[in-house]
């Protein structure tokens, strides 16, 4: 009894207890029916129900009058109810066993019955007193007939009363009847009186007794003496023919025998106890002379003890085995007398008392013999009344079974002209099965074969099939193991010619599976397929969705199990089958099929609709599989119809389907002859197949799969292993340019991997691309997602050498549940075959050639660059990839997959968060905090063993973590003591594995606590409440989760994976990321000051931007994350650059480890520099605000243009929501356009040929730790990627220091291409020394303002964008930059000295008034007079020009430049002009014309100073002032009206057009 049963009792008989005080008779019934009822039925009742139902119960136990049975049936109210009945007697023996064996012969289930015995007096159940009664309470399955089981149970009843009441009357009958047969004499009358003594000691349940007296030659029944159930005169037991009948012929020799006893069955079954065949004894009665003068007949049933003693202990029985053994004369002792013994010993207790001795002894005679030498044995005993025929077969037991059986019994039935009425097979130990059956006859003489006809005939029906083996085998001992393997059922559908066929198969079978297809004839099916298997069964929902997959209906199917002498068991699936389509030819056709069900049972090809092209064309099921491959790749990259669609149509377009294989066999086979031929007449088959489809979407799904063979330009289809195999996955590279219907961005090339075990992508955006490898659990749209990552990969990439890359892959054969091992072991198989598919259609290079790879045709050119790395789910791979790279020789070697063990491992670095924490630490600076030192509150999403969220909660001793969680656990600490939160912190990510479970709670503040995901309600303190913004004392988890994203803390720290912030114009369908679809929370509820993404999509970038919109500081994630791939480009680099090294032995892997693990620190640096420099141009950008946005929307259009960019794709406003915005580009847009600028820079330098400049080549060093190119600096001029990482480090230099416009802003100014816009700013750079001067400014981090410092930054960035343009306008910057470069810093460095003596008092005094302001500020004096000279020694670069021109030195251009600056006032006007903001853009570039204007102006009149004849230049400047007096004073009085109060373009225009008439003048 279980648990729950027994709480349902005790509830039960508690309502007793509670009864038994209001109702006691009730109470003590309902106690009673509990305790009388099975344990397993109680505990399926609900109690009240229970109740209920035995309260009616009651009732009619209590309405109970007479001595009779009372059923009360009450039909089921409702489908599903039970069908009640209560039987109401008074309490005898058998009524429960006789009750429900009738509710059984009726049709009835009993689900539940309960038998309480009680008392009954006085209206109610008592405890002693009153009348015994018995309540038989049964629920039963409804039966069809209810009167019908009523009237039965009646009957039984009314029987089992009659039977219990006459029970003490029938024994003293049967004792008188003893007494009688004292009266004759002899053996047998003692061996009778035995008998019947054996029957009254328990050994026989008495039914019925009736007494007949002989009349003439019959018995005639004496009335008034039946008794028990043969009270009823009507009621007899026996039959002749159909009638039923008092006595028979058989009688009246029983009669005249000196037998005194009959022992047999009656022809009618008991109703009382077991619904079994009465036994039936017969006793003679003799008179006073000793003749018989009638019978006592006696039904009942033999008991369980009685068939449990041995047949030597039974009267009658062990007299027969007495003569038994007599006869034969055999020694008991020995080996025939012990064979004979058990033969009688076994041989069944109702034959033995109805046998007769001589048929007994020939029977068990025969039976002995069969012990040593087993065989069919038929031992047939025609009942004495001709009713029945008992049969006695015997059976080798390796011929039989169920259908043996049946077989057995149809043939006995057929040849005694019977019934079977039961048949009792007996299992002895030994080689022998005996099967006992019952052949009910009904009228006419019974038949007798002769035992030798029945045993021939039973021999036949289970003759052994391995006899004809070896008779009709060429070579008998070659199947001699297979003799005995085929079951009765293959024996019966099968020849011997079929199995010779299949022992064949089964012998070649090994572990695998073999399938063999074949024509057959017959109205059900005209193929037949045979399915052979070693071990198992292969279930019929595996094969028949197979077959039917390749176009073959399912007709009919049997399984046979073949066990061969190993003992180890085949299973042979015949199945007959029928093409679902007519024509189909076994001979061209059937090899093809065989080999496609082989290819899906072996994992080798998958199954669905497109395998029917494999019965109905000449395609092979790799060809389908090629077409399965492509139709999943179009699905991947956005098409409406489903696969199942695609599939039909293929199927049904079927030369269509042919002519694109033939085509891609044209194009792609290294062994085909004629390639443009056959790919010519591909074309055109497949344009006659398109111009005869009706169907548009028929035409559609061609014409792109058309689309995709075209674009096609590798594949690994015709590679084989060393052992001929196929590759075990297909990987088709493709020109992305040419796919139509591609969603933006559309990559450069991409690798589509198929196989049924894996399935994935690789998307690259240039030649030189890398991005880790993804472990998508997305099967139905894992290239959305990596597409979507690559965005911001591309992002990420602007720092780096390669631009972005991006590859998902999904093991396909994944199972819920399954073993971690496993789970893991599987994934890694899938990460390695797609890594080697990627690889098989990369070329390689060896020794700077490059190698195309094997039994490929290249569609493209050279490109040998492949570059991977890890990513979510594959952070422990890139060992495995590198081992595959490595093992295959790739040049590349073990910088094939960055972050592997010879690497820089991120988390140890904890690179990507340090990345990250530049970002945050940029906001609070901004923002005048110091988080390092400043206490400052965060929640977050991660926990301390994840790398990002880990490393980044370890890097300020100022963090207060009041909450955070991740995908097990919520973790609260309302007031957190922040070192001791560090230290533990430390301790948690220090342990292998960890979660917030491990977190010590005696250190969280009051109020806090760990709490797992899976509660289903939080509590929540009062200080937990406050943090969180909560009311409510208890919450879901969930709404603790989003609480904590809407907390108001300084800083939201993102560190795990997931998307828990969108944009109010977003839904949770937009986001696409489920899992957290419930925790998820709007932009706007965000109350976190500062929001990081160490972690990728923590946030959508509409979210971005409204956070940002609202005042919240964010960038995007591929800013702030972008340290970890650039870290892994630096590791892949580095490797790049040493290879040579390694390959010359110069050093060995170990030495070339440790050297790469001694810069550990310095690639660090320059990953973190990267971050730092990012921010602050977006800083920078966001500061200019509106001025700068006329340059950022010419920046967009002219991306769009090109077809770069989408702005839908990346969420950038339209001009006319800028427009309504009235406001500037969000921080996490011009993060995005920031990094469009670079990588079309870089990809325009990479085009260009300006950046080979001699000059730039030092942009190469700028990038590499300083360890590596001053220990070997050939290594770092040599690298293979030279110009790349030039472009790199030049692209990022210009945007960060420039800003997102910058080269198109250069551009628009001028004719200039992109690589003479970096000539012209590097120039720039170094003539003005802008590296020191933003090193100066960056050394004030947290000394000065945030405003301050971006304010200074600005002025450097202002004086770079003017500079630049300047040399744009008035040098050739492609014709040497290095000489340029020192004249222009030559003069740079004279003017500095000059600075104090000859420049007019108002600018000195402009200079003096700049540096009290700025010191004013707390910039440090020498910094801020650095800075405040700037825009005096921007006129270095005119001195110089000017100098130059007129051929004096450069002191003396400055004397001359200054003295013309003073005598016109110039210095107001250009800083007032460069002051000017304005929104248009040409109004901008009308500002720009005009400044340039004045400037060209006043050089014109620099030299027209330094032409004046003779002296020195203060002699020439003041002839020059006395000549041109009239001219100098009139131009200087226009300037100066034209300058005071606003300046205007127009005005400063006008301006400049004076001075340049007075230069044109002189």
């Amino acid at each position: 009894m279980t648990h729950e049963d027994r709480s349902n009792r005790q509830i039960m008989l508690e309502r007793a207890a509670l009864l038994l005080a209001a109702e006691p008779g009730f109470g003590r019934f309902f106690k009673a029916a509990i305790l009388a009822t099975d344990g397993e039925d109680l505990g399926t009742q609900a109690a009240d129900a229970f109740e209920s139902v035995l309260r009616q119960a009651y009732g009619h136990l209590l309405a109970y009058e007479g001595e009779n049975s009372r059923i009360v049936a009450a039909r089921p109210a409702a489908a599903g109810e039970a069908l009640v009945l209560d039987i109401i007697s008074p309490d005898m023996p058998f009524i429960v066993d006789s009750a429900l064996a009738a509710v059984r012969a009726a049709g009835g289930s009993v689900r539940l019955f309960t038998h309480p015995v009680v008392h009954v007096g006085n209206g109610e159940v008592t405890e002693a007193n009153g009348r015994s009664l018995s309540l038989l309470h049964i629920h039963s399955d409804p039966v069809a007939d209810v009167d019908g089981l009523v009237t039965e149970i009646q009957n039984t009843m009314a029987d089992v009363a009659h039977a219990v009441r006459d029970w003490q009357p029938m024994l003293e009958r049967l004792r008188r009847a003893a007494k009688d047969l004292e009266r004759i004499k002899g053996q047998q009358r003692d061996e009778a009186l035995a008998f019947i003594d054996w029957l009254i000691e328990h050994n026989f349940t008495f039914l019925g007794l009736r007494q007949y007296g002989v009349e003439g030659e019959a018995l005639a029944p004496v009335p008034g003496s039946g008794l028990g159930i043969l009270r009823d005169p009507d009621v007899r037991v026996l039959r002749s023919g159909a009638d039923y009948v008092e006595t028979t012929p058989q009688h009246t020799a029983f009669m005249a025998e000196g037998d005194p006893l009959l022992v047999t069955k009656a022809n009618v079954r008991s109703r009382v106890h077991r619904r079994v065949h009465l036994d039936y004894v017969g006793v003679k009665l003799f008179g006073a002379n000793g003749e018989p003068v009638g019978e006592l007949r006696v039904v009942g049933l033999f008991t369980a003890q009685a068939l449990a003693m041995p047949h030597t202990d039974v009267p009658i029985i062990r007299r027969k085995i007495a003569e038994v053994m007599r006869k034969s004369g055999l020694d008991p002792l020995g080996h025939d007398g012990r064979a004979l013994l058990s033969a009688l010993d076994s041989y069944p207790r109702d034959e033995l008392f109805q046998i007769g001795v001589d048929q007994l002894y020939e029977f068990s005679s025969a039976i002995s013999a069969l012990y040593d030498r087993p065989r069919v044995r038929v031992l047939p005993r025609i009942d004495r009344f001709d009713n029945f025929v008992s049969i006695l077969v015997y059976v080798p037991r390796d011929r039989y079974d169920g259908e043996a059986r049946a077989r057995i019994t149809r043939y006995l039935a057929q040849v005694y002209d019977g019934r079977v009425s039961a048949f009792y097979p007996n299992f002895p130990e030994g080689e022998l099965v005996r099967l006992h059956v019952i052949i009910g006859r009904i009228a006419g003489p019974t038949p007798q074969p002769s035992r030798g006809e029945l045993e021939a005939r039973v021999d036949a029906l289970t003759s052994n099939f391995g006899d004809t083996l070896a008779a009709t085998a060429e070579n008998p001992a070659s199947i001699s193991d297979y003799r005995g393997a085929f079951s009765a059922a293959y024996q019966s559908r099968n020849t011997a010619e079929d199995a010779h066929t299949d022992i064949a198969v089964l012998q070649g079978l090994g572990d695998g599976v073999a399938i063999k297809l074949r024509s057959r004839t017959g109205a059900d099916g005209s193929l037949g397929l045979r399915f052979y298997h070693r071990g198992t069964a292969i279930p019929l929902s595996d094969r028949v969705p197979m077959l039917e997959a390749f176009g073959f209906r399912v007709i009919d199917e049997r399984t046979y199990t073949i066990v061969p002498r190993d003992g180890v068991e085949r299973y042979l699936h015949d199945m007959v089958l029928e093409p679902t389509e007519a024509g189909f030819d076994v001979a061209t056709r059937g090899a093809a099929v065989e080999d496609g069900l082989l290819a899906v049972w072996h994992g080798e090809a998958e199954s669905d609709q497109l395998n029917a092209l494999v019965s109905r064309t000449s395609l092979a099921w790799h060809d389908v599989a090629l077409l399965r491959a492509l139709s999943r790749y179009v699905r991947q990259i956005g098409i409406s119809y489903s696969q199942r669609y695609i599939a039909n149509v293929l199927v049904k377009q079927a030369g269509a389907a042919t002519a694109l294989i033939a085509l891609f066999n044209a194009l792609h086979d290294p062994r085909a002859n004629e390639r443009e031929v056959a790919a010519e007449q591909a074309r055109e088959d497949i344009a006659a197949a398109l111009d005869a489809m009706a169907s548009l979407d028929e035409d559609t799904i061609v014409r792109r799969f058309l689309n995709l063979m075209e674009a096609s330009v590798r594949t690994n289809a015709f590679q084989r292993d060393a052992d001929g195999n196929r590759m075990p996955a297909l990987a088709i590279k493709f020109n992305s340019a040419r796919v139509e219907g591609m969603v933006a961005p559309r990559p450069f090339r991409e690798i589509s991997v198929y196989s049924p075990r894996v399935e994935g992508v690789h998307l690259r955006f240039g030649a030189i691309a890398r991005g880790g490898l993804r472990w998508s659990d997305r099967p139905e749209d894992f290239r959305t997602e990596v597409l979507g990552l690559v965005k911001a990969q591309q992002v990420k990439n602007a720092v780096i050498v390669p631009v972005g890359a991006k590859g998902g892959f999904v093991p396909k054969l994944l199972t819920p549940g399954m073993a971690r091992e496993a789970f893991l072991a599987e994934g890694v198989a899938a990460y390695r075959i797609f890594i080697g598919a990627l690889l098989d259609v990369t070329d390689n290079l060896v020794e700077g050639a490059v190698v195309p790879p094997r039994d490929v045709v290249r569609r493209d050119g050279d490109d040998p660059y492949l570059v991977v790395a890890a990513d979510k789910g594959t952070a422990s791979f890139s060992d495995t990839a590198n081992a595959i790279a490595t093992s295959r020789g790739f040049w590349l070697g073990d910088a094939f997959a960055s972050g592997g063990s010879a690497g820089y491992d991120h988390k140890k670095m904890g690179i990507t968060a340090r990345g990250g924490w530049e970002a945050v630490k940029r906001h609070f600076r901004e923002m005048d905090r110091d988080i390092q030192r400043e206490p400052f509150t965060v929640v977050g999403v991660g926990d301390m063993s994840g790398d990002v969220f880990g490393n980044g909660m370890l890097l300020s001793p100022a963090i207060e973590l009041v909450a955070a969680f991740d995908h097990r656990d919520i973790f609260i600490d309302p007031h957190p003591d922040a070192a001791k939160s560090l230290a533990e912190r430390q301790r948690l990510f220090a342990l292998p594995r960890s979660s917030w479970q491990d977190y010590d709670q005696s250190l969280i503040s009051k109020g806090g606590g760990v709490f797992s995901r899976s509660l289903k309600s939080i509590p929540l303190s009062a200080e937990a409440r406050a943090v969180l913004g909560i009311e409510a004392a208890h919450a879901t988890p969930a709404e603790v989760m989003s609480a904590i994203l809407r907390a108001q803390v300084d800083l939201l720290w993102f560190g795990g994976i997931g998307t828990y912030v969108r944009g109010a114009q977003e839904t949770d369908a937009d986001v696409g990321d489920r899992a957290n679809d419930a925790i998820r929370v709007v932009a706007g509820e965000v109350r976190a000051k500062v929001i990081g993404e160490g972690a990728n999509l923590g946030v959508t970038q509409r979210g971005r931007v409204d956070y940002a919109l609202a005042g919240g500081r964010i960038n995007t994630d591929a800013i702030d994350n972008s340290a970890g791939v650039n870290s892994s480009d630096l590791e892949v680099n580095i490797k790049i650059a040493v290879a040579p090294l390694v390959a010359g032995g110069t050093l060995d892997m170990e030495a070339r480890n440790s050297f790469l693990a001694s810069m550990t620190d310095e690639v660090a640096g320059l990953c973190l520099r990267n971050n730092y420099l990012q921010t602050l141009a977006i800083s920078l950008a966001e500061r200019a605000g509106l001025s700068e946005l006329p340059d950022h929307r010419v920046l967009i259009e002219q991306l769009e243009a090109r077809g770069l960019l989408d702005r839908a794709v990346e969420f950038l406003p339209s001009d006319a929501a800028l427009d309504a915005r009235g406001a500037a580009l969000s921080r996490p847009e011009l993060a995005v356009i920031l990094a469009y600028a670079k990588l079309t820079l870089y990809a325009d330098l990479l085009e260009g040929r300006d950046i080979d400049d001699a000059y730039l080549a030092g942009e190469l060093y700028r990038y590499f730790p300083e360890t590596l190119h001053t220990s070997y600096p050939d290594a770092v001029a040599q690298h293979r990627l030279k110009r790349e990482v030039i472009a790199t480090v030049l692209a990022n230099a210009m945007i960060n220091r420039g800003g997102p416009a910058f080269v198109s802003e250069m551009m628009g100014s001028t004719s200039a291409n992109p690589g003479e816009v970096a000539l012209a700013y590097a120039a720039t750079r170094d003539v003005y020394g802008l590296t020191e001067l933003n090193t100066m400014i960056e050394g004030l981090d947290g000394v000065v303002p945030g405003a301050v410092q971006l304010g200074l930054y600005a002025e450097v960035a202002e004086l770079l964008r003017q500079e630049t343009l300047w040399f744009l306008r008035n040098a050739n910057v492609t014709e040497g930059l290095e000489a340029l470069v020192a004249r222009h810093k030559a003069g740079v460095a004279v003017l500095r000295t000059m600075l104090a003596s000859t420049l007019p008092p108002t600018l000195g005094e402009a200079v003096a008034a700049r540096v009290t302001s700025l010191v004013g500020q707390g910039v440090p004096e020498g910094v801020a007079r650095g800075l405040a000279e700037l825009p005096i020694l921007s006129y270095a670069s005119d001195i110089v020009l000017v100098s130059e021109r007129c051929g004096v030195s450069v002191a003396d251009g400055a004397a001359a430049f200054f003295g013309v600056f003073g005598a016109f006032n110039l210095w107001p006007v250009i800083e007032q002009g460069r002051a000017i903001v304005l929104a248009d853009r040409f109004d901008r570039m009308a500002l720009d014309r005009a400044l340039a204007n004045v400037m060209r102006a006043q050089r014109d009149i620099t030299a027209d100073v330094l032409k004046v004849a003779g002296g020195a230049v203060t002699d020439r400047l003041a002839r020059w002032k006395t000549e041109e007096r009239a001219g100098i004073a009139r131009t200087a009085g226009a300037v100066a009206e034209l300058t005071q109060g606003t300046l205007t373009v127009s005005r400063l225009s006008v301006a400049a057009g004076l001075l340049a008439d007075l230069a044109r003048e002189g």
